[in-house]
């Protein structure tokens, strides 16, 4: 029987996907929570070879990780249906491993951010080097547009559980009335964060082209375990998906933790989450 909080993790037995495995656990773990291996294949015939290498990987667990482990093969279409099964079980997480984006990815975007498009629940993305039993430091980014700050709910649960620290990276632009909008949002998500218990620290950034870049730099330079980033279709770069697809593929290899704003309410409604 599965525990709540579930992770739900998309599993194609790479390599990629153990590291998303040892993240699950690891906040199953922490939560009292459970793990939902979920590998989607295209037809019938397929289904028995990947039980097979379920199996497997589920007896390479030790016994209290078999414990909170479930694991699943159903037919049907990955983009579509791994946002459709956080939907059903009412996943807290969905935690995946990411290959990265390699040729025309990088101009229609990863397979990551398709299923984070058609999907509600949030995402932890790994690509495969970060320990979640380690988080200490979680920097966030945010800009001007309301929808960058929905992440805050998320990142502040994860903070609160693992006594982590928030470092709060925002846009700064010349135009002063997008500037005022983004302060407006920094004193709803500081403002958030006291609520919850939260500590966190204003990070003050130059305006500039290569936010992307600064982002990434500054998570470096304070070890950051996580970034939480929000993900909206015109993205805090004016290039659609461009930012996202950055955090995604940060060259530290830093997970993401992200979440689509658009099937969310904005932060400061009254709209409930389950423990992550």
């Amino acid at each position: 029987m599965l525990k709540s909080p579930i992770y739900l993790i998309p599993y194609d037995f790479t390599p990629v996907a153990e590291g998303a495995l040892k993240l699950g656990l690891d906040l199953a773990e922490a939560n009292n929570g459970s793990v939902y291996l979920l590998h989607i294949v295209k037809k019938n015939s397929e289904k028995i070879y990947a039980r097979n290498q379920f199996i497997e990987v589920f007896n390479k667990l030790a016994d209290k990780e078999q414990v909170i482990t479930n694991t699943k093969v159903i037919v049907g279409e990955l983009y579509e249906d791994v946002g459709k099964a956080g939907d059903i079980l009412k996943a807290s997480l969905i935690v995946m491993g990411t290959h990265g984006a390699q040729g025309m990815q990088k101009i229609f975007g990863s397979h990551a951010i398709k299923m984070i498009n058609s999907s509600s629940t949030p995402f932890l993305i790994t690509q495969g080097k970060k320990e979640v039993e380690k988080i200490k430091t979680i920097v966030m980014p945010f800009s001007f547009a309301k929808e960058s700050i929905q992440i805050t709910t998320f990142a502040g649960a994860i903070a609160k559980k693992f006594k982590a620290k928030i470092h709060l990276v925002g846009w700064h632009d010349k135009d002063e009335w997008l500037e005022g909008k983004t302060r407006t949002n920094q004193i709803v998500v500081r403002r958030a964060f006291k609520e919850m218990g939260v500590e966190c620290e204003l990070v003050n950034m130059k305006p500039s082209k290569d936010y992307n870049d600064q982002v990434v730099a500054y998570a470096k330079e304070v070890d950051a375990d996580i970034i939480a980033a929000a993900y909206f279709k015109e993205g805090i770069l004016p290039t659609p998906n461009s930012f996202i697809q950055g955090m995604i593929e940060n060259e530290y290899q830093i997970p993401l933790l992200t979440v689509n704003s658009e099937e969310l309410s904005v932060i400061n409604s009254n709209f409930s989450f389950q423990s992550i």
